[in-house]
């Protein structure tokens, strides 16, 4: 994408709150909502700008510039590492939509197979986020559920009964398991690396309140998709071994891991194009059956 394709009012608010014109804009790939750009200026150091058009992102999209707004701010100060928030028009009165500046974060995505260094690294990461402390008036909207309102057993299923059981145990309710800071999408596109040393978590579009299980569930339903089973227990077994808690319940657990998995459907392909680029090997039926296995497991 070219610097001519994001909105003059955008580009405006950033050469004012930066200082600096602006050399050259460039989209952001990897992911699915396409509303950030990585921004080269004159002189200085890079920058990011998240900037939800209103005629696409309505309500929605300002709903995540204030979230992501809001994780900078609680998270300044912590061991996570995330953007630094420069600035921030939450209604877009400025910036002609709702926006987020911020500083540009160092590292890259690794969707290869991690080893027991990186993985520890990452679990290290999660328990971070989950153990900060966060004073009430500060705390994030509870978070929502992924899954269609009426999940169906999808087409692709090759074990249909296992959906049945999967669709019975999220329609009976969610246990009373104690909420805490989640990143709502953590994954590992969103996890930024310097060989096997985390660089940075980003998109925090989407930071709630719930149960830290959601984010452990998220992140292994990635290792199950685009790796093995292995590598999610592996995750798991790391994340509580250095302290992160889950629901001890048994039936607990699993009612987030299978809710996890629901709001993958219809079909868990739709993030292939977001893979594209660093793995174009994953085809479609890779990462259904590795949500499937994922299920088998949980519900064994």
């Amino acid at each position: 994408m070219t610097d001519l394709e994001l909105d003059e009012r955008a580009r405006i608010w950033v050469e004012s709150q930066t200082r600096s014109s602006i050399a050259a804009v460039t989209e952001m790939g990897g992911g699915i909502t396409n509303t950030k750009w990585k921004v080269r200026l004159s002189r200085g150091d890079p920058v990011v700008i998240r900037w939800s058009d209103p005629a696409v992102w309505a309500e929605k999209g300002r709903d995540h510039v204030q979230r992501e707004a809001a994780a900078c701010r609680l998270l300044a100060t912590s061991d996570v590492l995330l953007p630094r928030l420069i600035a921030t028009d939450g209604y877009g009165d400025v910036a002609g939509a709702p926006a987020n500046l911020m500083t540009w974060q160092p590292g890259s995505p690794r969707l290869d197979p991690l080893g027991t260094t990186a993985v520890h690294e990452l679990a290290r990461l999660a328990v971070a986020i989950h153990r900060h402390p966060v004073p009430v008036q500060d705390r994030a909207p509870t978070f929502s559920y992924r899954c269609p309102a009426s999940p169906e057993v999808p087409d692709w299923a090759r074990r249909p009964a296992l959906w049945r059981r999967a669709i019975d145990i999220w329609k009976a309710g969610a246990p009373p398991t104690p909420y805490g800071l989640l990143h709502r999408d953590f994954h590992l596109g969103n996890i930024l690396w310097d060989g096997d040393q985390v660089t940075g978590v980003v998109d925090w579009a989407e930071m709630s309140w719930g149960p830290a299980d959601l984010d452990v569930a998220h992140i292994c339903a990635d290792f199950a998709m685009l790796h093995t089973l292995a590598d999610a227990d592996a995750f798991r077994t790391s994340y509580q071994a250095l302290g992160g808690v889950l629901d001890r319940d048994l039936d607990g657990n699993r009612f987030w891991i299978v809710s996890d998995i629901l709001g993958f459907l219809p079909d868990p392909a739709h993030i292939l194009p977001g893979l594209a680029g660093a793995r174009p090997d994953v085809r479609p039926d890779d990462v259904r059956f590795g949500l499937e296995e994922l299920l088998e497991r949980t519900l064994s």
